[in-house]
Formats: structure tokens, C-alpha cells, sequence
């Protein structure tokens, strides 16, 4: 699992949805919870998330999920999955991705890369 420290920003809420906005760092993240958030704004919280969920483009696009910049750490290739380990601000985010996929971006160790992870796909864990 990735998981990111960060610190509740805004919370809208509509029904039994809830849409957060939280920073890690100065960079927001968009989370949407189908429940109710009781956490108050300021509170330092951890952002967690399946590497499987993390998509990868070797260029900036428009989407609707999160997306933000790193460099690329350490590359493991399987036949089938490959494990990119990413450095994001200091901490490693795993990227677990389809090989013939991966080899289509072109990188390499040191490179640049956008990173992406859907607001439903994060889930929320108090700081202890």
C-alpha cells in the first residue's frame, strides 16, 4: 500500500457523498468518500492507496483524477507486471503496471513522470 501524509483542507458533503480536498505538502489531493467525513479541517491525516491503482503517463494530462509529478526510482520488469518505484516529494509511491504498457513510455531510471490516482480510489486513516 502507498501511503502519504497529509492534512485535511475542505470537505463538501451532499447526501451521503463527501468530496476532501487534503495536502500533501503544497499539492492538493481530491478525495470522494461514500460516507460522511466527522474530521475536522487542519487534521493531519494518511492517505492510502493500492499501487495497482496508480496509472502512469510519461506527459501531463487533463483528467479528472489526480495527478502529480515525480521521478522515477527503481524499475522492476516482469514478463507480465512491472513495479515502479517513484520518489514523490521524498516519499516512494509504487506504481504496479502492465509491462507492454510501461515499455511504451519510454523511461528510464531518473526520468520524469506524471503519476495518477482516481478521489475513489484513495482511502483515509487517522494520524496516530
Amino acid at each position: 500500500m502507498n501511503i502519504l501524509r497529509a492534512t485535511l483542507a475542505c470537505v463538501v458533503s451532499s447526501g451521503r457523498l463527501t468530496s476532501l480536498g487534503v495536502n500533501v505538502g503544497e499539492e492538493i489531493f481530491q478525495l470522494l468518500l461514500a460516507e460522511q467525513c466527522s474530521y475536522p479541517i487542519g487534521m493531519p491525516l494518511k492517505l492510502v492507496f493500492k499501487e495497482t491503482e496508480v496509472l502512469l503517463a510519461s506527459s501531463f494530462v487533463v483528467t479528472t483524477a489526480n495527478i502529480h509529478c515525480a521521478i522515477i526510482d527503481k524499475i522492476e520488469q516482469g514478463e507480465a507486471l512491472s513495479q515502479v518505484t517513484l520518489d514523490y516529494r521524498g516519499v516512494n509511491v509504487i506504481a504496479i503496471v502492465p509491462t507492454l504498457l510501461f515499455d511504451g513510455l519510454s523511461l528510464g531510471v531518473g526520468d520524469e513522470v506524471y503519476w495518477m490516482v482516481s478521489p475513489s480510489e484513495i482511502s483515509l486513516m487517522e494520524e496516530v
